[in-house]
């Protein structure tokens, strides 16, 4: 466990983190020159894939970002004053909400490995270290317990009388399906006890396109290459996310479908989105 919980800021998590900022949804202070070099590495392929395809990974990270930016401000405005981002990396979606809502009591707790989070502490303003609605603090979701651990982080850092909104991005097909399955229950455990909770996350299924695909093959073999571990696909379809989520005790499970929504559209040629977000409520 100590090998995973010292784990450096991965390739994609600087990647990731330099499109928020090219597109002005994160501050350029959390940028990186990792990033930066990664960015513009990136860039003849996602002119390659967008011709060929018609989206690249750079639309489908905007669609996903923006989408469930516009999910969790809906869930603001509805009643929710904390969420818990878990594995929020070089997102600036605190920071964004926060600055949104000055007026509401909102609490954004943002969770990831300890290095992630010491580098993010570095990059933060004097302004927005000491803004007290925000909170830094180290996770890791393989612990079932004790320090680190999803309970001790909602016991030190929630009120268990507050609708509770909890989020990953970007997390969930790192873990292969009976590991990620695991941290679904504790979640769900953890969230029953929560009035109005709910969990916000995107999950890439094993849709048909890729068996029809030679160049998403490929696309997905690039990733694995990059980040040196497997990405596992889950799933194939929004019926199968549905009954799976239904089965662990989530009431109500929403899949959407990015090509189906607003923000999908504004892309135009993004088409057969390769991932869905999920919102499952308690």
């Amino acid at each position: 466990m100590a090998k995973t919980d010292s784990s450096p800021v991965s390739l994609t998590g600087h990647f990731t983190g330099q499109v928020w900022c090219r597109h002005d949804l994160s501050p350029p202070h959390l940028g990186s020159g990792l990033g930066r070099v990664l960015y513009r590495a990136q860039q003849p392929f996602g002119w390659i894939s967008q011709q060929i395809y018609g989206s690249n990974l750079e639309s489908m990270l905007l669609v996903r970002h923006q989408l469930m930016d516009d999910l969790v401000r809906a869930d603001i405005e509805n009643g929710t004053t904390q969420i818990l981002e878990i594995a929020s990396g070089l997102s600036g979606r605190a920071l964004r909400m926060l600055e949104a809502y000055p007026d509401r009591d909102l609490r954004y707790i943002e969770a990831d490995l300890p290095q992630m989070m010491a580098w993010k502490r570095e990059r933060l303003t004097p302004a927005q270290k000491q803004d007290k609605r925000l909170t830094l603090c180290d996770i890791n979701i393989l612990r079932e317990s004790g320090a680190m651990s999803l309970p001790s982080v909602l016991a030190a850092n929630v009120d268990p009388a507050k609708p509770l909104l909890i989020i990953t991005e970007g997390l969930v097909n790192y873990f292969r399906l009976p590991v990620i399955h695991e941290f679904w229950q504790r979640l769900h455990a953890e969230l029953s006890t929560f009035p109005s909770s709910s969990y916000l996350f995107e999950i890439w299924p094993r849709l048909p396109v890729y068996d029809e695909s030679k160049m998403l093959k490929l696309g997905l073999v690039a990733i694995e290459m990059l980040t040196r571990q497997r990405v596992p696909l889950h799933f194939t379809g929004e019926p199968e996310i549905v009954e799976a989520f239904e089965a662990i005790g989530f009431p109500q499970v929403d899949v959407i479908n990015p090509d189906h929504t607003e923000i999908g559209r504004q892309f135009g040629a993004l088409q057969k989105c390769l991932f869905r977000v999920v919102r499952a409520s308690t």
